[in-house]
């Protein structure tokens, strides 16, 4: 029987629940929100079906009743579709108007708790919400309805802790609320930005000071409104390291910033993902007809080899098509990738460059027919004359997204990049403020912030990991200087 099961993913990677886990892992579709770390998706198994149905940076979403007949049409077709959502399903998640829908619909459906944003913020940042003697309870008020913003004013006289979800816009109107309705200006208030995540800050201000507060943190945040906000429960040599994530921009692709904040915070160095660039898949279905008449297949980045993979699950080819044919990847991550779905790469360069598979290739001294070459339609052309090309897809500017990272820019200490593409989407529109330091993923990375004045830091291999090490020398050489 098909089920669909509405897991919380919590704060953050680390703190989804093991039986949400294990959801994850076994699920056949997963439908996700914009969720505050998306390296949750990595549990899923490569042939998972992954759909997003969220809002981020200023681009609408589904409507709600759109994602209530999509979630009845997965769960129709697929054995196991996981509803993915941000902290709890039930807490100003909407999970049980879903929940209804695919009832209604004869559909199987269960809950998975998450940990909500409500209680985990203020206690990653030691503010108990409840505390012997200054608070027995909170209340925790959505700063957005469907009617629009709540009477705020109507808070005032809680002797309870205020968590107010979704606030950043509202955050002036939440402190002139209170203010109106006889709270004390300096009633003791936080507000703890990205828990759970690579973003993770806090901010202890007063009432007074809320508004300017909610302008220094990022979204997803969480305002707190309380005598407890004056508490911090961490004994000083224990207490979590509270950085600025925004000194550190990770641009590139969405796949690629998440697996470098993954190698920073790995590191102890805290970032903030900017997916610079998104991808626009290509229609590719006649490469299926060339393929009984090559040698060699080749890709060029793990983000290939899922789509390609993806779309023959798709068509139902048969796995014996490619019988005897040779696998090359680019480098490790791409060959890993490979391996996911159960194939060998026979050939990965030394140094992963495209220069260098270029290379490897020739030495096969094949005629070209015989090489595909499946990656994005932009990649390096040193490679078309190594094979036929085969566009998978495309990489092209976020522009909403460039447009945020502009934004946080003056902040930035290091910003790292991924591509010559991605340099050039970004460094089109804005400049690096003086003494940031680029550090890029390779020569010819380093190539486009060379030719544009910038004295660029060139990591030792192309690989997220590589890139980490090179942002922490970064770092670790700008403390001595």
């Amino acid at each position: 029987m098909n089920r669909v099961i509405l897991v919380g993913a919590g704060c953050g990677e680390d703190l989804i629940t093991l039986r949400g886990a294990q959801f994850l892992r076994q699920a056949d579709c997963v439908v996700y929100d914009s969720l505050l770390d998306e390296g949750l998706l990595s549990l899923c198994r490569p042939d998972c079906e992954k759909i997003f149905a969220g809002k981020r940076a200023g681009r609408h979403g589904m409507e709600q009743s759109e994602i209530n007949k999509l979630l009845i049409s997965c769960g129709l077709k697929y054995p196991l579709t996981v509803r993915l959502k941000g902290g709890d399903p039930f807490v100003f998640g909407r999970g049980g108007e879903e929940m209804l829908a695919l009832s209604e619909a004869g559909i199987a459906c269960e809950s998975v708790p998450g940990v909500t944003s409500a209680v985990a913020a203020a206690e990653l940042a030691g503010i108990p919400v409840t505390h012997r003697g200054i608070a027995r309870g909170f209340r925790v008020v959505t700063a957005h309805t469907a009617e629009g913003a709540p009477d705020f004013k109507r808070y005032a006289e809680e002797e309870d802790t205020l968590v107010f979800l979704m606030g950043r816009a509202q955050a002036k109107n939440i402190r002139e609320g209170l203010l109106a309705g006889g709270m004390s200006a300096d009633m003791p208030a936080a507000v703890v930005g990205g828990a759970g995540t690579e973003q993770f800050c806090v901010v202890r201000t007063n009432l007074a000071g809320l508004e300017e507060a909610a302008k220094a943190v990022s979204a997803p945040l969480v305002i707190l409104v309380g005598k407890v906000c004056a508490l911090d429960v961490f004994h000083k040599k224990t207490a979590p390291s509270v950085q600025n994530g925004s000194e550190v921009l990770v641009t590139g692709t969405e796949s690629h910033t998440s697996r470098v904040c993954g190698a920073l915070r790995e590191r102890g160095v805290l970032s903030r993902p900017c997916p610079t660039l998104r991808m626009q898949e290509k229609d590719f279905d006649f490469v299926f007809e060339k393929i009984p008449q090559c040698r060699w297949l080749v890709f060029t980045s793990a983000n290939g080899v899922d789509l390609f993979f993806r779309r023959v699950r798709e068509r139902g080819i048969d796995l014996r098509l490619f019988g005897g044919k040779k696998f090359a990847a680019i480098g490790a991550h791409t060959a890993e990738k490979l391996a996911a779905y159960g194939f060998t790469a026979d050939l990965v360069p030394a140094r992963y460059t495209a220069n260098a598979l270029y290379e490897c290739l020739s030495e096969l001294d094949l005629p070209r027919e015989e090489i595909l070459l499946l990656r994005s339609a932009s990649g390096n052309p040193v490679l078309c004359g190594a094979g036929m090309q085969a566009d998978l897809y495309d990489t092209v500017p976020d522009e909403n997204e460039i447009g945020e990272t502009g934004r946080l820019l003056p902040e930035a200490k290091i910003v790292t990049f991924g591509s010559a593409g991605g340099a050039r989407a970004l460094l089109n529109r804005f400049m690096l403020p003086q003494g940031c330091v680029p550090v890029c993923i390779g020569e010819e990375t380093a190539a486009e912030l060379k030719g544009r004045g910038y004295d660029p830091v060139i990591c030792q291999t192309a690989s997220a990991e590589a890139l980490a090490d090179a942002v922490v020398a970064a770092k670790e050489k700008g403390c001595r200087d």
